[in-house]
């Protein structure tokens, strides 16, 4: 089944934990659904704190200012949009990336929490429209999560939202004011209503367990602790007014103290590098620390000035007795904890919830807000307790099932399109990223990574993986021996092979990188049924397919193998392809002991190490490269090969030939899991820190090997089909006339290549 990539924007883990908290229940009720396929891009306002903060390895963060989506990716799309059927300029618009992640996106899911509504006014209106129209106008559908709309009473905020919302595939209204909002525009068709994704936010039990323990450690009492949510959002509402929202809450936190509760005051947005109000309200949480010590506050205040996760928050809040909040998300911790809370609030979205567990007369407005106010609204609060919690109590399981509708439709709707084929997206019109396992085989799932040891990765073709990943299980015991082969030179300087079954760490590495010529491993199996004991095999696809019917008819020998390690193959290639290039290069094969095809960064150098320790460099791409790319002394069979990824393997290496890890500092390998102990035995050595791992979508592993699979699967456009007819050519006029090929100049073969490879790249 293909992979499901959704894009989330208007959404951070850093910085407002509401936020973070309908992250956090979204991507894990869609984890659970999806599994292993769920890929996710978030297009994060604060990329650098996001990529810190983000806990999964299959998110994606990238970067999604404001600016960006305003000045480049709004315009870029609406260009999109016009010419999208030329493909150059289609090619140049997707350089960005936020339109290149939209293009790779199945759906996109705008998580803002409120949006277009009145008093926000014209800049963030204005960038809730661009976050909803660069998706839309790439084609992808669009999801509002539950939130806040409306009202809809300014002009251009009223024209904003009846020219997008209708293009939404849905519009999810957090509560029954915004639903109302809704139908005055006339948004209805695409509506629904559910509670907000907070409430669905799943349980961390050893986040819990901490806050339980600081909490002794600090002194704080369950039945004297009140909780206190500062908002820098509602304290520059109460400024423009003339309220001194900070002065109020003060000396409310004092008048709590000297009645003898401990008052926990803390932050539910806050970015600590920053000193700007914008999700953040430590700046506010000084003021108000500051004005109650002042006003006398003793060590009943507690000033909880960090950035803390939303389940710690939520764990801090379930401590507390009462809860006074201006912040929304709070406001939901709290009612998740069915712990009475108090609202300062600035909009109907407070109100709305509340409303749902019957509890809306415990809202007040901004504007109202006085001390002698807070406390006839406390002193009511202390009152009606018992009667508050069992209200919570009887709606809570309601509002759940209600919160987890959002990600019921959100799956609905993405499988509907899925199992009816409505979003079909094409790679270079040939291979269809919708059907991996057509490419792949039936497999687990995909991950990149690299050897940790610098040492491997300075003799590796790629990441030095495969060679990690044995002396691993080598040193665990897991195996006995791995079949390996490595190039080699006869004394006469011809370009020759050896195998050989790797009993430690240090002989696997001495047979580690890359090996590109036609090697007849099936001639030397007897060294496998020689040997005693468990044994890891590495070859390739049509080396590997011959290897396992072997496997059928021996029995002993297929208990000796515990793993089959295939490697990614575009062709194998007589001892020639090589040899001319090594020629051409006026490289000497007298005294050579061995060859490396390719070591260094992304596509590397040859080298050839001698006998006396001395060594000759030369280029792969404009040499080797030329040649085999070319497809100069193929073998036949190569030509009609389709299987790139050695799909009777275990577990299958390559290259990850993708534009974005070009910028990488260190190569990776890409692997293809398919047998589940292989899956255990990596993340073991990934645990053990002898490799790195992570995160690796079908669709970037086809991505990765486009221009191989474009090859293998050719026959969809004229351009394919003349690279498969040159590829024939070119095998044939080598193989029967090699003295006319070696008299070509290698940089004319090289740009024959280069011309090959460009009509397999559109």
């Amino acid at each position: 089944m293909k992979d499901i990539t959704i894009a989330i924007t208007a959404a951070s883990y850093s910085g407002n934990k509401g936020a973070a908290a309908m992250l956090q229940s979204s991507i894990s009720q869609l984890k659970e659904h999806y599994g292993e396929r769920l890929n996710i891009y978030l297009m994060s306002v604060y990329p650098s704190e996001d990529r810190r903060q983000c806990p999964h390895d299959f998110v994606k963060i990238l970067p999604a200012q404001p600016e960006r989506l305003l000045f480049f990716a709004f315009p870029c799309a609406v260009f999109y949009r016009l010419l999208r059927w030329c493909p150059p300029v289609r090619k140049l618009l997707l350089k960005n990336k936020i339109l290149k992640a939209y293009a790779d996106t199945d759906l996109v899911v705008d998580e803002a929490g409120i949006s277009f509504v009145d008093s926000r006014g014209l800049i963030m209106n204005t960038y809730a429209f661009v976050c909803a129209a660069v998706p839309l106008l790439m084609g992808v559908p669009l999801v509002k999560y539950s939130q806040a709309l409306g009202p809809f009473r300014n002009p251009y905020n009223r024209f904003l939202a009846k020219w997008i919302l209708p293009k939404a595939e849905l519009v999810i209204a957090r509560g029954r004011a915004t639903y109302e909002n809704l139908v005055s525009i006339g948004v209805t068709r695409n509506a629904a209503l559910c509670a907000d994704g907070a409430f669905t936010m799943p349980r961390d039990e050893k986040t819990e367990r901490e806050v339980r323990i600081k909490c002794g450690r600090a002194g704080l009492e369950k039945e004297r602790t009140v909780a206190f949510s500062i908002s820098s959002v509602v304290e520059k509402k109460c400024r423009k007014q003339g309220v001194d929202y900070c002065r109020i809450m003060a000396e409310f936190a004092v008048y709590l103290t000297r009645r003898g509760y401990q008052v926990f005051l803390f932050p539910n947005a806050a970015r600590m590098a920053s000193k700007k109000p914008r999700n953040n309200d430590l700046m506010v949480g000084d003021a108000v620390y500051e004005n109650a010590r002042r006003m006398g506050a003793d060590d009943g205040l507690i000033w909880e000035r960090r950035e803390m996760p939303p389940e710690e928050i939520r764990a801090y809040i379930g401590r507390s007795r009462f809860l006074v909040a201006s912040r929304f998300h709070a406001m939901v911790f709290a009612l998740t904890e069915q712990v009475p809370v108090m609202l300062i609030g600035w909009s109907h979205k407070y109100q709305e919830v509340l409303e749902q567990f019957g509890l809306g007369e415990y809202a007040a407005d901004f504007s109202e807000l006085r001390v002698d106010g807070l406390k006839k609204q406390f002193a009511g609060l202390e009152a009606n307790e018992t009667q508050i919690r069992q209200r919570i109590a009887a709606h809570f399981d309601e509002v759940r099932e209600s919160s987890l509708g959002n990600v019921r439709h959100i799956t609905r709707i993405l499988d509907a399109r899925l199992k009816t084929d409505g979003k079909k997206r094409w790679m270079n019109h040939v291979i269809c990223l919708d059907e991996p396992d057509v490419y792949m085989g039936a497999h687990l799932a995909c991950r990149m990574g690299y050897a940790s040891d610098d040492a491997i990765r300075g003799q590796a073709a790629s990441g030095g993986l495969v060679t990690a990943f044995l002396c691993n299980l080598l040193k665990n015991h897991t195996i006995d021996g791995a079949w390996v082969v490595r190039t080699a030179f006869t004394p006469e300087g011809k370009l020759t092979y050896e195998t050989h079954i790797a009993v430690t760490p240090q002989e696997v590495r001495e047979y580690a990188t890359s090996v590109y010529m036609a090697i007849p491993m099936m001639a030397h199996i007897d060294q496998l049924r020689a040997f005693d004991g468990r044994l890891a095999v590495v070859l390739t696809p049509c080396m590997m397919r011959a290897f396992c019917h072997i496997l059928e008819k021996d029995g002993a020998l297929r208990e000796k193998v515990v793993l089959k390690i295939g490697l990614f193959c575009s062709g194998a290639h007589a001892a020639a392809a090589t040899e001319f290039a090594m020629e051409k290069c006026g490289v000497p094969t007298a005294g050579a002991r061995r060859l490396y095809y390719r070591k260094g960064h992304w596509r590397g150098t040859s080298s050839v190490v001698y006998e006396d320790g001395g060594t000759k460099e030369f280029s792969y791409t404009k040499s080797i490269c030329a040649y085999k790319n070319a497809y100069f002394f193929i073998n036949s069979g190569c030509l009609s090969c389709r299987d790139q990824y050695a799909e009777c393997a275990d577990i299958s290496f390559g290259d990850v030939w993708l534009a974005e890890m070009k910028k990488e500092t260190i190569k990776y390998t890409g692997c293809v899991i398919r047998d589940g102990q292989a899956f255990t035995w990596l993340a073991r050595a990934a645990e053990q820190g002898d490799v790195c791992i992570k995160h690796m979508s079908d669709t970037q592993m086809l991505k990765s090997q486009k221009r191989a699979l474009t090859f293998k699967y050719r026959g969809g456009r004229p351009n394919h089909r003349l690279a498969g007819r040159l590829a024939a050519w070119n095998r044939r006029f080598s193989m029967r006339r090699p003295k006319a090929l070696k008299r070509i100049p290698l940089r004319l073969v090289y740009y024959y290549m280069c011309f090959i490879r460009m009509l397999l790249s559109w």
